[in-house]
């Protein structure tokens, strides 16, 4: 039995009270994603110049660092013992365009440490209907499994509320006219429209986390590095301020005269400066211009802690390849792939739950052993890797055909490969028969004998 509609309306009440709580952490994250984060070490009353200064200071490498990992990451098959079932659950993959909805799944993992994905039945009884979720639209509640969530409070982007648990969707609406809930303990904010079941046994909320922690929560790749970032914002500033007021050298004028000469500069563009003043009663000093090679200094050194602590490679957030050979750039991207192999199996897991449900959906049976196929990016260890499977094919022996699915190119390359190699076999002529096989078992021993 699903929800009665005041069930509903105290469940998407607590939910939505739960959402608040997690929106002030969530937007933090999301501000310094998009290279915009709170100014909080400006004072209030800086004046409008050093504003505009501090706003040209920001510098965003948490998006870049996130990136870094999320544009390795991608699926391109999916492989089952049951072939048939396999091929048509791929099919709600490309049929719900996931190729391209993955891309935001794992900025979102970057971003957030989270990412959702749901999976519902559609018009169709050959498709099912894959979403893909932030944790600013979505908020779930997790009771004692930890691979499907009690309830789902979803808000969609025409601004409707959806309430989603273990067999309905229900279709909600906010409401000003608050009342106490039968605890008394919330504000019921909440108004049940209709529902529609989902025609499954779990709610079909399924988790994406960055990484795997037992005791502490996921916090992804941009709250590891808020503060290094704020750094490099002020070390940025600092630097723009340098330049500004400091970058040339500046002459001090000091004497009786200085009024009638601040009119003379303001009135006149001239190099040409008369100044009617004994030498006495007037002195010019020269202040140098600020050196800005220790504030460079400084702000590369805060972007190689940030390198270290993202696992991102140096030269990607410095933009420097100068004076680096082939197999350094190598080394230096090996932090990074372990990074991303990790990540691939952690996502990896969720990809396959959500495929699971919406195959259900469309009648095959959930695969235990199925799992998802991720695209290898075709670098120097990719070719290294093409190389050591020609070497174990050549020198143990072992069928190519059978490394052919380790290759670093996607299942349906793969799959063409094999129908032309069927098709070459099938062509091909039959091998020639040994003459000696036709001969008499005499004829044969004399042919040996002459050998």
């Amino acid at each position: 039995m699903g929800m009665s509609p005041s069930e509903t309306e105290e469940k998407a009440s607590e939910l939505f009270e739960l959402r608040q709580s997690e929106r002030r952490d969530l937007d933090r994250k999301r501000a310094y994603l998009r290279g915009d984060p709170e100014l909080t070490w400006l004072p209030a009353n800086t004046p409008r110049e050093l504003q505009a200064l501090a706003r040209m200071s920001r510098v965003n490498l948490c998006e870049l660092a996130v990136k870094a990992t999320s544009q390795q990451m991608f699926v391109d098959g999916y492989t089952s013992e049951n072939k048939a079932g396999a091929s048509q659950v791929w099919r709600q993959w490309q049929s719900n365009r996931w190729d391209r909805k993955q891309i935001g799944v794992n900025r979102a993992i970057g971003g957030y440490g989270v990412a959702y994905g749901i999976a519902l039945p559609s018009d169709s009884s050959d498709t099912a209907v894959m979403r893909a979720l932030s944790p600013r639209q979505i908020t779930v509640a997790y009771g004692d499994d930890d691979d499907w969530p009690d309830y789902g409070l979803e808000m969609r982007p025409d601004k409707t509320w959806r309430l989603v648990d273990e067999e309905n969707v229900y279709k909600m609406r906010r409401t000003t006219r608050g009342r106490r809930s039968s605890d008394g303990k919330r504000s019921i904010t909440f108004e049940y429209v209709e529902e529609t079941p989902h025609e499954q046994d779990v709610c079909p909320v399924v988790r994406y986390l960055a990484e795997e922690d037992l005791d502490d929560p996921v916090r992804g790749d941009v709250e590891a590095v808020m503060p290094l970032q704020d750094q490099i914002n002020l070390i940025t500033f600092h630097l723009l301020v340098a330049e500004h007021y400091g970058a040339h050298g500046r002459k001090i004028f000091i004497g009786q005269m200085v009024e009638q000469l601040e009119e003379q500069l303001r009135a006149s563009a001239s190099s040409s400066l008369t100044v009617r003043a004994k030498p006495s009663d007037f002195d010019v000093k020269e202040v140098s211009q600020v050196q800005l090679d220790g504030f460079i200094d400084s702000r590369e050194s805060a972007v190689r802690y940030m390198s270290a602590l993202s696992q991102t490679p140096t030269h990607e957030l410095l933009g420097n390849l100068a004076n680096i050979s082939a197999e350094a750039l190598v080394e230096s991207k090996e932090s990074n792939a372990r990074k991303v192999r990790e990540r691939q199996i952690i996502v990896g897991e969720g990809h396959e739950q959500l495929l699971g449900q919406a195959g259900r959906l469309v009648g095959v049976e959930v695969d235990p052993g199925a799992r998802v196929r991720w695209k290898p990016t075709l670098d120097q260890r990719a070719m290294r890797f093409v190389e050591l499977l020609g070497t174990i094919a050549g020198k143990l022996g072992v069928p190519k055909k059978a490394l052919w699915h380790e290759l670093p190119f996607s299942d349906d390359t793969i799959k063409e490969w094999e129908e032309m190699a069927e098709e070459q076999a099938a062509a091909a002529p039959p091998p020639p028969q040994r003459e000696q096989q036709d001969q008499p078992e005499g004829d044969q021993r004399n042919n040996l004998a002459a050998v």
